[in-house]
This record gives C-alpha cells, sequence and structure tokens, in this order.
C-alpha cells in the first residue's frame, strides 16, 4: 500500500493474516480425561489472601494457563459467570470491602465494580456468594450473611449496573447465608441453597414465593449449586472445612434428592459449572484432596454426569480427573464454563497505515520518520493480549528506531501503534514489514506475519 507524504512515496506491507502458533510456556502435558472436554475452558474465582484474580483452566492441557485480573476490584471474588467476553464476579465484603459485583472484559482485562450500598435495607454485611442469569437476562447473587433475616438474594442489572428486587428464600433463622441459586429447565422456577440449614429452596419466579424446602445432604454445608438445563437435575455442594465433600443430586422435576457421590478428603467443595454438552461437571475444591488450608492450592474437580465413558450417570456423577488450579484456599469459590475454541483461537489481527509525518524539526533533521498505523482485530471474541511490535523488515537501508507499546486489543476492536524509521539520505521511498507478537486468553503466543 502506497501513501503520499509531500512528494516522498512511503510503501507500507500490510501485515498478514496468518499466523504462527508458539507453545504457550505455562501448557500442561497430560491429556484431558476425556475428548469431548477438549474444547473447554474453566474460570475459577480466586479470592482472599495471595489470589484476588481469575484462573484460566485448559482442560485439554489439565493445567492452569493464565492468571488474570491481578487483585485491585476483585478482592474476595466468589461467583462466576461468562458471557460474550464478560467475566462477572460476585465479591464477598471482606477485609473492609464491600459486597459487590466486578465486571471484567475478558478482551482489554478492565475491572469495573458495583458496589452494594451499605444503607441497602437488607446489608449484605458478610458478602456475596453464587451468581446466575435469570430467565430475564439479568444478574441473581446472593448474601452470606450469617444473621438471621439478612440472608437472600438480589437482582442485579448488568446493563445499568444497578440492584433491586429482594428475594428471601428461608424462612426465619434458615434466611441465613444464601450460597448457591439456579433456574429450572423452562425458567419459571429459582432454587437457592441455604449454608447453615442445609436445605434447597424452591420459589416461583418472578415474585420469589417460597413453594417448598429439602432438607439435602447429611453433612456439611451446603456451597454454591448448578443445574442441568435440560435434564432438569440440579448439583449443590456441601462440605466441611477439614474432611469429605459431597455432591448432592436434586431431580427438580420431582423435587427429590436422587444421588449423592462423595469425595474423600474433597476439602470443602464450591463453585459447580455444567459443562455445555451437560454430560460433565467441573467442581472447585478450596483444598484439594488434602483438606482445606490457607496454603494449599484448590483443586478442580472432573464428574462424568453421562457424557464420557467413565460410567458416570446424571444420577451418579464418576469423578473421572482433578487439575490442581492454585485457589488461594478459604476463599476462592465459584467456577464457570467456556468454549476455548472461542476465547484461545488465533486473533485476526491486520495492519493499516493511518499517517506519515516528521514528529519534530529535529527528527526531520535526523531523518526519523514517524508511521502511524492501526492494529485491527477481526476476531469475535478471542482477543489478543500483550500485543507488541517487535520489529520490521525495510528496503533501501531503512532500519526502524523505536516503536510505541500496544497491549491488549478485544475480539473486534483496535489500537494505534507509531513506528519510528531512520530514512538515510537520498532514500524517498522504501517498503517495510512490521512484525508484531500477541498471546490469547489461554497464553499460547503467535508471530506475525507467517
Amino acid at each position: 500500500m502506497k501513501s503520499s507524504w509531500k512528494v516522498s512515496l512511503v510503501a507500507v506491507a500490510i501485515m498478514a493474516l496468518a499466523l504462527v502458533p508458539v507453545l504457550g510456556a505455562s501448557i500442561g502435558t497430560a491429556a484431558a480425561p476425556d475428548s469431548q472436554l477438549s474444547d473447554d475452558i474453566v474460570f475459577m474465582g480466586n479470592g482472599g489472601p495471595g489470589g484476588n484474580n481469575v484462573k484460566v483452566l485448559d482442560i485439554d492441557a489439565m493445567a492452569v494457563v493464565n492468571t488474570i485480573g491481578g487483585g485491585g476490584l476483585l478482592a474476595n471474588n466468589h461467583g462466576v459467570l461468562v458471557e460474550d467476553g464478560v467475566l462477572w464476579n460476585a465479591n464477598a465484603a471482606l477485609a473492609g470491602y464491600d459486597s459487590r459485583i466486578v465486571k471484567l472484559d475478558l478482551g482489554t482485562l478492565a475491572q469495573s465494580s458495583y458496589e452494594v450500598a451499605s444503607a441497602d435495607q437488607y446489608a449484605f454485611t458478610a458478602g456475596l456468594c453464587g451468581i446466575e442469569f435469570a430467565p430475564n437476562g439479568k444478574i441473581w447473587a446472593t448474601s452470606m450473611s450469617a444473621a438471621a433475616g439478612n440472608g437472600g438474594i438480589y437482582e442485579f442489572d448488568k446493563a445499568t449496573g444497578s440492584t433491586g428486587g429482594y428475594v428471601n428464600p428461608g424462612v426465619g433463622a434458615d434466611n441465613r447465608a444464601t450460597c448457591g441459586i439456579g433456574w429450572s429447565t423452562d425458567g419459571t422456577t429459582a432454587y437457592a441453597s441455604l449454608m447453615p440449614a442445609k436445605k434447597l429452596t424452591t420459589m416461583a419466579w418472578p415474585g420469589g414465593a417460597i413453594s417448598d424446602q429439602l432438607d439435602i445432604i447429611d453433612t456439611g454445608a451446603l456451597h454454591i449449586l448448578d443445574v442441568a438445563r435440560t435434564a432438569n437435575y440440579a448439583y449443590v455442594t456441601g462440605g466441611n472445612i477439614s474432611g469429605d465433600s459431597k455432591l448432592a443430586v436434586v431431580d427438580l422435576s420431582s423435587g427429590a434428592q436422587v444421588g449423592v457421590t462423595t469425595v474423600a478428603g474433597g476439602g470443602d467443595m464450591h463453585g459447580p459449572t455444567v459443562a455445555h454438552d451437560e454430560g460433565f461437571l467441573y467442581v472447585h475444591s478450596r483444598g484439594g484432596s488434602a483438606g482445606i488450608n490457607p496454603s494449599f492450592p484448590g483443586t478442580t474437580f472432573i464428574f462424568d454426569i453421562g457424557g464420557g465413558s467413565a460410567g458416570g450417570t446424571k444420577t451418579a456423577p464418576a469423578l473421572i480427573g482433578q487439575v490442581a488450579d492454585e485457589g488461594t484456599g478459604g476463599i476462592s469459590c465459584g467456577t464457570d464454563v467456556a468454549t476455548k475454541s472461542d476465547y484461545c483461537a488465533k486473533p485476526a489481527l491486520s495492519l493499516s497505515k493511518t499517517n506519515v509525518y516528521w514528529a519534530s524539526y529535529a527528527d526531520y533533521t535526523d531523518r526519523n520518520l514517524s508511521v502511524d498505523y492501526s492494529i485491527g482485530n477481526g476476531s469475535a471474541l478471542a482477543a489478543a493480549h500483550n500485543v507488541a511490535i517487535s520489529g520490521t523488515v525495510n528496503t533501501n537501508g531503512v532500519t526502524m528506531v523505536s516503536a510505541s507499546a500496544v497491549g491488549n486489543i478485544a475480539g473486534g476492536g483496535s489500537a494505534p501503534a507509531t513506528v519510528v524509521y531512520n530514512v538515510p539520505a537520498g532514500v524517498s521511498s522504501f517498503n517495510t514489514t512490521v512484525q508484531a507478537t500477541a498471546n490469547d486468553l489461554c497464553n499460547n503466543s503467535y508471530s506475525y506475519p507467517a
């Protein structure tokens, strides 16, 4: 592509779309326990001391491949939801922080915070736990307040950041420390798990009128739940902080507990998330197989619930694998699953020239020519992270002096970059190929052009 600047012509090569993948340093070598899981990634909310971030687990590699967030607004994050390039986190009100929903843009990694005001009628003083999308597209978040009458659920409008619509899922002292929230297949019924009461509450939606309360699993407080919507089964976690964990199965059509799987030494299993095909289930455990310990890395357990060859069924989940997810003990909690090919595919980067100029008289006398570029990302969700111009290949003796930092480019986005070239006296035009590098969300590396 040629552009004129005064009487000189500067030819600029457009960066090729083809990519050269380079193995990410953090990719593991163990294979997924079932080939159907090769396109899954799991996001795990890792709050608490040493955490305050989100871990990205590549299930095909059976390893943590990235840590994103870096603290700040993600302090004490619990429940996790992912949708269309955005990760929603429900945060606990610990270590001086208010309860809040945090929006994490997976393209730019920018964080936005929406706090629950302390003056709210239902003060969520112990923070939030589980979150789930409601049938109306909003988010329901649960409160862990231990005081009788102060637990429950509130509705969060992700478009406006406003809260409202409190729902009480318990009666009297049962209304404490609500943790899980889920929905029936038809979207007319909500289910909430109450931690100390060890009950699963059935509520009509909208309105939240209670129709039933089911006593569930015989030991350990209840935690978060997720629903296999097609089959209409709920999977509810429970456990002791220093003992076994249990995964209860509830048939939402009949309202009865129909199964339970015990993980010996499971260390307080929390956030479950059902895989897209509803044949597998991921569950984060705060203490792995060694019992909960703030210094012991957590674990994500993988269960076959009828999708693989391990013999698991919807009512009798079979533990088929586990990934050390580095959760930092007592605060690491929620998980959600996404498709790896959406977020960890090669970013479709392209380069276009926007301006050519001498930035100053000194640059003019030194023959240092500035060229402004726009780097675009044509991918839908596969963001390009840590984009950097690594060099140029030029004709006519031209050399690169410097290149500006680029950073992250979300899917469908673009970012400016400037390269300064030293142009020898007497040279009026030259060709340049700009070289760049980028990572995807799973930390795989790519070079441009091919």
